[in-house]
């Protein structure tokens, strides 16, 4: 397991930003900070769910087809990396 700073974590995401600035918007930030938030809240857990309406009521997310997009394209590239999708929605 590879430790990396808060700092460092902002900073590897804001220079993909810069990069890739016709790709991002708001919604991912706000998105890929909380699902460090709620890791953060969990103990840095090497696996850990993450509840879709409890993260889309936390970031002002209100349709479904927007969150999964940003969530999709979050592990698409390569910022957090899915074990296993939901079976229930």
């Amino acid at each position: 397991m590879v430790k990396i700073s808060g700092y460092e974590l902002s900073r590897k995401w804001f220079d993909y930003c810069f990069e890739n600035t016709s790709k991002i918007n708001p919604n991912h930030t706000a998105l890929f900070f909380f699902i460090i938030e709620h890791n953060n809240r969990l103990g840095w857990k090497s696996e850990f769910g993450l509840p879709r309406q409890m993260a889309m009521d936390a970031i002002g997310i209100k349709n479904n087809r927007t969150f999964t997009k940003c969530f999709n394209e979050l592990d698409e590239w390569g910022f957090i990396t899915v074990i296993q999708r939901s079976q229930n929605q």
